[in-house]
């Protein structure tokens, strides 16, 4: 699935807009996370524990939070390109590749460090319940896990969250005004193509949203109660949801953008 997206990209250059390096951050993201942790976490499963030692333990938790940051990061970026988009057209010249690019080298920066904290101390890595993934020890809430998570669930989490609430807010009042309005012809078809990449992308925040608030109900409950409180069902959904999420935004794209679905289609038939 994000193999194919990116391989869309490449065969079909008209395609690459400087949003368009937004969602291939995604696949990047999504194809990382099952290239490098799912031969993982799926042998491991196979055998019913954790195969790959200490330092694998470390590595398969450190992936996992890196590409999940990046993903969150992303979507940030998309609600902010979106908002820019729809509301700021006096802005539209200043969104060119290089500025995008720098943004993207941003997110990964913020993302690499916040999974290289629990490798220095702040916090920790450790398996989960299931003894066949890695995740953030939340089984271990001392200090330092509170202070990584609750400093985190802010940073990391709620202030992307908040950033794509305000813009689509945003989005949805300057949409409202504009369907009553937009001209026909050449404009309406940019107006109907931006508008088609709008709703994409909501639905792509959305299933974020869906995928990883487990993980994020998980941790918070064992900051503020003792972790032999968690119900059992809490601890098996988050891993669940997280690895789904990999596959999810490629038939986003197929089902909500029509010139991606074109892109895919011809990617995967030729």
């Amino acid at each position: 699935g994000n193999g194919a997206v990116l391989t869309m990209f490449i065969r079909f250059k008209s395609l690459i807009t400087p949003t368009s390096l937004l969602l291939i951050n995604l696949a990047v993201s999504d194809l990382g996370l099952i290239l490098l942790g799912f031969p993982f976490s799926s042998s491991s499963s196979f055998h019913g524990r954790w195969l790959f030692g200490e330092g694998g333990c470390q590595w398969y938790a450190f992936m996992g939070f890196l590409f999940g940051s990046a993903h969150i990061g992303t979507l940030a970026l998309l609600a902010l390109d979106r908002y820019l988009i729809a509301c700021r057209i006096s802005l539209r010249s200043k969104l060119n590749y290089r500025r995008y690019c720098q943004m993207l080298a941003a997110v990964w920066g913020y993302a690499f460090f916040w999974a290289a904290m629990p490798l220095f101390g702040w916090g920790r890595y450790g398996l989960e319940p299931s003894i066949t993934t890695c995740t953030i020890d939340w089984q271990h809430n001392d200090s330092s896990y509170k202070s990584f998570l609750l400093v985190y669930f802010v940073l990391g989490f709620m202030v992307p969250l908040t950033i794509i609430t305000v813009c689509y807010c945003a989005i949805a009042r300057r949409v409202r005004k504009n369907t009553a309005t937009r001209q026909r012809g050449v404009i309406h078809d940019q107006w109907s193509n931006e508008r088609s990449i709008t709703s994409m992308s909501f639905v792509l925040i959305i299933a974020f949203v869906l995928a990883w608030s487990p993980y994020a109900v998980l941790c918070l409950w064992t900051i503020f109660a003792p972790p032999e409180t968690v119900p059992p069902i809490l601890t098996l959904i988050p891993p669940l949801f997280a690895k789904a999420s990999t596959v999810f935004n490629p038939f986003i794209y197929f089902l909500s953008n029509p010139r991606l679905r074109k892109g895919i289609l011809a990617t995967l038939l030729c």
